[in-house]
């Protein structure tokens, strides 16, 4: 049993530490809690901002509801987000970062561009408070690919290029990178890649390239040992004749595919007895094209029909029969100077708006318009070599034209006409 004075005894003790207790900081629960680093998104590019989220850090301490001290990250001494242990500094992060009464807080950061971020190595994200509490988080990165579209197609034809998991242009927290591409080492361009570490370009598939041949297009981050690559394949040259025999004085029709881009055909022999069409035909874009004739008067047996546009040949076989086919007349051939065809680089793609050109012999201007409403008013007809025409485009336009290539820009452009295959001074 206790006596009454120890009774009194433990009261004031009881009373005094409540006292003590009361006047104690108030601290939220979490401060015991294991904290926690998250970072969105998870899988980066290089120069790409991020945000990190951390959770159950040291918090503010508050008294009677009254923030009274804020614990933060200050970005002095021990104090910072480090990135694979190195210290983040501005412009890559902004100190302090301030805790709530719970401990919680929310950064925006730039992912590094270093060596190892170009890499692709797994980075470690630590963040350490005022207090000495910390935590860490990891993040993957993108891994630079590119393609090409067609992966196959002839020399001189559109090589339409793609890629991402490129470094981010954000010129606020590091210089851009440049990416030079390459086909068979020879480069193409030079690009940047945008924001979101995304590149695409047009180019035209070298001259130089071989038939057949596959080929290596690689895009290298200039300045680093970085780089995507995929293949492109060049197809050989073909023709096929329709039909594989018949007698002479008959009609062949030959279909090409696979020779070099908006190229003149220079020849069409059957033997060597040449029977190219007059004017002579040209590739399309894709390096493909038609042309027929009447089979010369020779002995019945195999012979070779031999075509060959822009420096590249193919041969196949005909066999001719017994008899004379008389009388026979060729199809006409859709004309290879006229507006349609000689700016289907520019139509194609709807870059085209219209075309002037004065004549000065007859002292008239004449014009083409693409849109089908002006289909029976055009009053270009032909693309006459020698002839200036003014051509108006959208946008800008690297582009086969004429025989050659062409940089066209936005607005009006003034182009001399050249025999197909020959480039104007």
């Amino acid at each position: 049993m206790f006596s009454k004075p120890k009774v009194i005894v433990l009261i004031v003790f009881a009373a005094f530490f409540a006292l003590l207790a009361s006047n104690l900081p108030a601290q939220s629960v979490s401060a015991s809690l294991t904290p926690t680093l998250d970072v969105n998104p998870q899988i980066v590019i290089p120069n790409q901002k991020v945000t990190l989220f951390g959770r159950g850090f040291t918090p503010a301490e508050e008294e009677n509801g009254v923030v009274t001290s804020v614990h933060q990250i200050t970005g002095e001494g021990a104090s910072v987000i480090s990135v694979n242990g190195t210290p983040l500094q501005s412009p890559d992060v902004t100190y302090p970062i301030n805790f709530d009464s719970s401990g919680s807080w929310a950064a925006s950061i730039t992912v590094p561009q270093t060596l190892e971020s170009l890499s692709g190595v797994r980075h470690e994200i630590t963040a350490v408070d005022d207090q000495g509490v910390s935590q860490s988080t990891t993040m993957e990165f993108v891994v630079p690919v590119i393609r090409v579209d067609m992966e196959t197609s002839s020399r001189g034809a559109d090589l339409i290029l793609s890629g991402l998991g490129f470094p981010s242009t954000n010129t606020a927290t590091a210089p851009k990178v440049d990416v030079s591409v390459t086909y068979a080492g020879v480069e193409l361009g030079v690009i940047s890649p945008n924001y979101f570490g995304e590149i695409s370009a047009i180019y035209l598939v070298p001259e130089t390239a071989e038939t057949p041949s596959t080929n290596v297009v690689q895009a290298t981050m200039v300045g680093y040992n970085r780089a995507a690559s995929t293949f492109h394949y060049v197809p050989s040259a073909s023709i096929t004749p329709s039909p594989t025999s018949g007698k002479s004085g008959g009609i062949v029709t030959v279909t090409a595919s696979d020779f070099p881009a908006l190229s003149s055909v220079s020849s069409i022999r059957v033997g060597n007895i040449v029977v190219t069409e007059t004017p002579a035909p040209s590739t399309d874009r894709n390096g493909d094209f038609e042309s027929s004739f009447i089979m010369p008067l020779l002995d019945a047996g195999d012979h070779t029909i031999t075509a060959r546009a822009g420096g590249v040949s193919a041969v196949v076989s005909f066999t001719v029969t017994e008899g004379t086919e008389l009388g026979q007349t060729l199809p006409a051939s859709e004309s290879q100077s006229g507006p349609v065809k000689a700016l289907e680089t520019l139509t194609l793609g709807e870059n085209l708006v219209r075309v002037w050109t004065f004549d000065n012999a007859s002292k008239a201007w004449t014009f083409f318009d693409p849109r089908p409403a002006f289909a029976k008013v055009n009053s270009i007809t032909e693309m006459v070599a020698g002839r200036v025409y003014w051509i108006e485009l959208n946008r800008d336009q690297i582009t086969p034209l004429n025989g050659s290539s062409r940089v066209l820009f936005n607005g009006w452009n003034l182009v001399p006409w050249s025999p197909l295959g020959h480039t104007s001074a």
